[in-house]
């Protein structure tokens, strides 16, 4: 993650979601205790690597509505 200013949101998801996110993040804090990882934070994460990935599919996109 860069050093972009962080903007907050709210988001709803379903409990086993939830409960993933934070299974995900309690292991990476066993693994490295001197540096906190939240549910929140995986979850910033994995929507912003999301994204990235939706916006070098769209570039991959001509004006035509083609795929290269």
């Amino acid at each position: 993650m860069s050093n972009e200013k962080l903007f907050p949101i709210t988001l709803c998801i379903p409990k086993h979601c939830r409960d993933k996110l934070r299974e995900i993040a309690a292991r990476q804090n066993l693994k490295n205790p001197d540096q906190i990882v939240s549910g929140a934070s995986i979850a910033r994460e994995i929507i912003c690597k999301h994204l990235e990935g939706v916006d070098a599919l769209n570039k991959t996109v001509t004006e035509g509505g083609k795929i290269q």
